[in-house]
């Protein structure tokens, strides 16, 4: 192990760039900087044949202290969610039902629909969740079916808090886009399978607007997520208290 770990810290001092660099790059065109709003429309399907969908909006700010995301996620469809809320701040994920009046803590890694998890709709910086490590260059076709040359990075989850303990990610040598990931569980375990796609100019950066997440243990069940309505707001400190869950009244 101790040779194989050499041997990458040597493979990874050949290339001009660092893979922290790769990943800072990266996670600049995955997210907006500042504070967003965006929605999030979600498709689930199986066996190629749409089965469930919902709608919810995002509302993003980056914390100045941790330059982490904070987020809160309100679902807007189907109409038996609607008024739901999800917040993160810090290590802290919680899930607020109106019907209930109640929040309860809740895991990143729980499901929101199809194989979309509560952590795959909150905007994330890979650059301080994971310690990566560049293994080499390799040619991979994209989710829009074009090839591209592909830097390919391990990341290594450095908290417990993150939604998946390992990483397999492929970013564009030239632009630094975010082409595919391998989502896996700490004993390397394949989760999901996901490609980025529908790249378009998104408040001054080409940006993906739309992930395909494959189900890692059947690929049969794959789901959309498709975002929109991008835009810069501001959003205050007090909205991502616990407490405030209950006033919170949003789009």
């Amino acid at each position: 192990m101790k040779k194989i770990l050499l041997l990458l810290l040597w493979v990874s001092s050949l290339w001009s760039i660092s893979a922290e660099e790769i990943i800072k790059k990266s996670d600049a065109v995955r997210n907006v900087s500042g504070s967003f709003y965006q929605r999030c429309f979600i498709t689930e399907y199986i066996h190629a044949k749409k089965r469930d969908t919902m709608l919810v909006s995002i509302y993003s700010k980056i914390e100045d202290n941790s330059g982490q995301y904070r987020t809160l996620v309100k679902m807007l469809e189907p109409k038996k969610d609607q008024n739901k809320l999800i917040m993160r701040d810090g290590d802290n994920l919680w899930f607020y039902d109106p019907n209930a009046k109640a929040s309860i803590r809740i895991s990143p890694q729980q499901r929101l629909l199809g194989q979309s998890s509560n952590g795959d709709v909150m905007s994330s910086n890979f650059a301080l969740d994971y310690e990566s490590t560049l293994l080499g260059e390799e040619e991979m076709i994209d989710g829009d079916k074009k090839s591209r040359n592909c830097y390919l990075l391990q990341l290594k989850a450095n908290n417990s808090n993150v939604s998946y303990p390992l990483v397999d990610y492929w970013v564009d040598k030239e632009s630094f886009y975010p082409v595919r990931s391998k989502f896996y569980t700490a004993s390397k375990k394949l989760l999901k399978d996901v490609y980025y796609r529908k790249f378009k100019d998104v408040l001054g950066m080409i940006r993906p607007t739309e992930v395909l997440i494959f189900d890692g243990f059947d690929k049969s069940k794959a789901t959309k997520m498709q975002f929109a309505n991008v835009k810069n707001i501001e959003i205050p400190d007090f909205w991502f208290r616990r407490d405030y869950l209950p006033k919170f009244l949003g789009d």
